[in-house]
């Protein structure tokens, strides 16, 4: 089972820009019909969705959470399936940082853990391969 990881952004992202920034990256474009794209890496796998749906699931204290850390109020919500394979949580990372030089975000991991944009890039910067970690430090 894939482990999801959301990237919110305060940016109103249209479709057709996403598809754009997918394709730019190397994503395969609508592997299928949930997913917008896939980012694979040998056995290393990440499947992308815009979803803004997903936003009216969050409580109203981790809006509040995520609008805080964003400076804004929350308006595009980004899926990230992230394959059990070791490694593929660092590929769901770099492309988060990537996206994130694009338009402001933070991430919300599956251990309910919000990352403001520098977080994210000391991620990065540090090659750390699990989210979670950023914050034991």
């Amino acid at each position: 089972m894939p482990e999801p990881i959301s990237l919110i952004s305060s940016a109103d992202i249209k479709p057709e820009d996403f598809s754009t920034f997918l394709q730019q990256y190397g994503a395969i474009l609508h592997p299928d019909r949930i997913y917008d794209g896939r980012l694979s890496r040998e056995n290393l796998h990440v499947w992308i969705a815009l979803d803004n749906s997903e936003l009216k699931n969050f409580e109203a204290d981790e809006i509040e959470m995520i609008a805080q850390k964003l400076a804004d109020h929350p308006q595009t919500h980004i899926l990230l399936d992230v394959s059990q394979t070791p490694g593929s949580q660092q590929l769901a990372i770099e492309f988060a940082c990537k996206f994130s030089e694009k338009w402001p975000c933070v991430v919300y991991d599956s251990c309910q853990k919000l990352y403001s944009k520098q977080e994210l890039f000391n991620l990065c910067q540090t090659g750390q391969k699990e989210l979670g970690k950023i914050l034991s430090q």
